[in-house]
């Protein structure tokens, strides 16, 4: 039989359970075994404590008074339950015994007073007790009274015998039942696995059906279920960005591919040569961005393990970047107002909160009309510092919104054609401020511009 889940179950459970019914079949046992000897016990005390009256001492001579009658109760009466007495001296030598006794003798231990305890007659088990027989306050002999436990060891016997045989058959009955209640306990966690035995890469819609309680197994199909919708997202997204970085990278390759067949078919004057090569040198340029931000999102796993983190001015931060940005911003005409309220250091990886910051005020420019202003606002708010970039753009539609941050998405990108981009850079945002432990939001209205704020980690 193979040792699987529900077996294991039904092991455990009937291991547990088999020590209780030991400990059960030991104390029932237990009491019948006290009962049983109790009665005997009390009934042989009370014989003992009735002869011993009726014990005579005449010098060195220790006797019964009315033996005779004993004699003669032998022969009208059939004792069931026989009592046999014997008297002896202090040394132990036998001076009376009853008739009952014919020529047996009890067993006498000087040590053993008034101890109950079992012994053999005749091959028969017995139950005896010795008490002293007090002349003047002092033991002179001893009285020895035995009584029949042959049917109190039978029925102890039989006791023990019941309860052995009847264990084992109890073990396999609480077996076999556990082993089906486990059956039918872990029939949901069966149909679970049936059907993720189904899901595939090309089938990861369908979901495990709920338990119709809401017990641990519940639990774990909603969690199945949870599990299953984010490798779904996972995959339809790396189904989608394969599709975009294919289009993206075939798109300059097909440019340039052109403009060689073009100036290949025939002699070009030299200005056309400058400006179809220029033109594909921008398609390189366009490719190796492209190319290079798809390298930096592959990365992040790595990067992740590693962060530099040290104390960072974020101002400087931004500082750094706008220097980096302002011949986009003269040529547009575009002012930055940069508000810092004295805001502390922050201890963070400087490479990604310049690439953070770099990709959000790049996107301002880009997306801003000229002449108009990008604010930068810098706070610290319990603790935690705020940093906003607010622009003057064109906004970002309220349905996508959701998934700007998607790898390749540009939300009504064939209306803004005059506006480069991959469509990677707030993908890369969102990656590196999941790793710096900073969250990011954003508010956007269409034709009014857009607002990106960074609260990062106290």
């Amino acid at each position: 039989m193979t040792w699987t889940f529900k077996n294991r179950i039904a092991l455990y459970y009937m291991l547990a359970t088999a020590a209780l019914v030991a400990a059960a079949y030991l104390v029932v046992f237990g009491v019948v075994r006290h009962q049983v000897y109790a009665d005997l016990d009390a009934k042989l005390r009370y014989e003992a404590a009735k002869h011993v009256g009726e014990v005579s001492i005449m010098g060195p001579q220790i006797r019964f008074s009315h033996k005779g009658e004993w004699e003669e109760r032998e022969h009208q009466e059939v004792q069931v339950d026989p009592v046999f007495v014997q008297i002896t001296n202090g040394q132990g030598q036998l001076m009376d015994r009853s008739p009952n006794l014919k020529a047996d003798q009890l067993m006498f231990n000087p040590l053993n007073e008034r101890e109950l305890l079992n012994a053999e007659l005749r091959g028969k088990a017995i139950r005896q007790v010795q008490v002293p027989i007090l002349a003047q306050g002092r033991p002179v002999g001893y009285l020895v009274a035995a009584i029949s436990s042959e049917a109190a060891q039978h029925v102890l016997r039989s006791l023990e015998t019941a309860l052995l045989l009847s264990f084992p058959v109890v073990l396999l009955a609480l077996f076999g039942s556990a082993r089906l209640l486990a059956g039918r306990s872990i029939q949901p966690i069966v149909q679970i696995t049936d059907t993720t035995n189904r899901i595939t890469r090309d089938n990861l819609a369908e979901r495990v059906p709920l338990p119709a309680r809401a017990d641990e197994l519940h639990t774990l199909a909603s969690a199945i279920n949870g599990l299953l919708g984010r490798v779904e997202q996972a995959v339809e997204r790396e189904k989608q960005f394969t599709a975009d970085a294919s289009h993206e990278l075939r798109t300059p390759l097909a440019v340039l591919k052109g403009t060689l067949e073009v100036l290949v078919r025939k002699p070009r004057t030299p200005d056309e040569y400058v400006a179809n090569i220029q033109l594909g040198i921008r398609e390189i340029d366009r490719l190796t961005h492209l190319v290079d931000q798809l390298l930096l999102m592959a990365r992040f796993e790595n990067h992740a393990k590693g962060l530099n983190r040290q104390e960072l001015s974020v101002l400087s931060c931004v500082h750094d970047v706008l220097y980096r940005l302002r011949a986009d911003l003269e040529t547009k005409r575009i002012r930055v107002d940069v508000e810092d309220e004295d805001t502390l250091p922050v201890l963070t990886d400087p490479y990604l909160v310049d690439l953070i910051l770099d990709n959000l005020l790049s996107n301002a420019v880009k997306y801003s009309p000229a002449g108009s202003t990008i604010t930068v606002r810098l706070a610290s708010v319990v603790g935690r510092l705020h940093c906003t970039v607010t622009d003057q753009g064109i906004g970002i539609r309220s349905e996508d919104q959701g998934r700007i941050f998607d790898p390749l998405y540009r939300s009504d990108a064939l209306q803004h054609k005059h506006i480069g981009g991959t469509g990677l850079g707030l993908s890369i945002v969102a990656k590196a401020c999941a790793q710096l432990n900073i969250e990011l939001m954003v508010q956007s209205k269409l034709n009014q511009g857009t607002t990106f704020t960074l609260l990062f980690p106290a």
